[in-house]
């Protein structure tokens, strides 16, 4: 019997995996998961994080990079969006019906929407909903965002990437004009289009056995841990060059990467500083590492206070 899944946990990490455990213990019924996350930047499964977001504004504001197993486009979320997933078998995959429910939904929240060839939903010509699907084996999922009252200036400032110059081999995302929910009908809520979205589900799939509120005491969701680490979330980037420039207090310091499964395999450091340094051991120091560009200006600024320290 169908049943419905309620996330009572906000942790990027924990939400993404539990989705991820739910799709490999899907059955031949359909099973629906609506989840809530903390500010995080949520990224297809073949993207780069440094072709999608400026990674230092994610680390000053503690906004999480979360790569996800399916495909697609990078998207900024906070508590004003609403994810959704439906969770089935391949074989019983019923895209079309999927979004009737949202649909149905959206329409007794008197919200007009279009879907667009992009895999977007529309209203008044402008995006708040974002699908991809993925299967693994034979357990399929369909899921997407709802933006029912995201932070518009964070977005704006977190997809943006800091490089100077970046060479990708990764899928980047196509960058669309939003709008929230609660831009065309301020009473509209996170909690209400869940409501909604219920009662649509229940209505067009049948009989539901019951609603489950998951977290981290109830479900354990394997994946968890992995999808955490730096491994999963930087060196699953494809390949890609990368120019990254940043004042000091002794001047510019440009670094160029050449980056190979988020592993640094060349690096060169310049500045236009007047006082000569000699970076190749500071180079050599780096080259091995995961690509992190703060991690490697800090490398950097320890080397040069080094330098100047010894030159007294």
């Amino acid at each position: 019997m169908n049943k419905i899944y309620l996330a009572k946990e906000t942790d990027p990490y924990y939400n993404v995996a539990t989705e991820y455990q739910l799709m490999r213990e899907a059955t031949n019924d359909t099973n629906l998961f609506l989840w809530q996350n903390s500010p995080a930047v949520i990224f297809g499964r073949n993207q780069s994080i440094f072709a999608e977001a400026d990674t230092e504004f994610l680390k000053k504001n503690n906004i999480s990079p979360v790569r996800r197993f399916s495909g697609g486009g990078a998207v900024f979320q906070d508590l004003g969006n609403l994810n959704f997933t439906f969770i089935t078998k391949e074989k019983n995959a019923n895209p079309q019906k999927y979004l009737l429910t949202l649909e149905k939904a959206l329409s007794d929240l008197n919200i007009k929407c279009e879907f667009s060839g992009r895999n977007d939903l529309l209203c008044n010509g402008k995006k708040f909903s974002g699908h991809a699907y993925y299967t693994d084996d034979d357990n399929y999922l369909y899921h997407g965002t709802i933006m029912v009252d995201v932070n518009l200036d964070i977005l704006s400032k977190v997809l943006k990437p800091s490089f100077l110059k970046l060479k990708s081999k990764g899928i980047d995302s196509v960058k669309s004009r939003v709008i929230n929910l609660s831009q065309i009908n301020k009473d509209i809520t996170t909690e209400n289009v869940s409501n909604s979205l219920i009662k649509a589900f229940k209505g067009l799939f049948g009989d539901v056995e019951k609603i489950i509120q998951i977290d981290k005491n109830n479900f354990f969701a394997q994946m968890y841990q992995k999808i955490s680490t730096d491994k999963w979330i930087y060196q699953e980037s494809p390949q890609f060059s990368i120019t990254i420039e940043k004042k000091l207090n002794i001047g510019n310091v440009l670094v160029s990467s050449e980056v190979v499964d988020g592993i640094i395999k060349q690096i060169k450091i310049q500045t236009d500083s007047l006082t000569i340094f000699d970076f190749s051991q500071c180079e050599k120091n780096l080259i091995g590492n995961i690509y992190q560009e703060n991690n490697i200006f800090d490398v950097v600024e320890q080397f040069i206070a080094v330098q100047l320290h010894n030159n007294l």
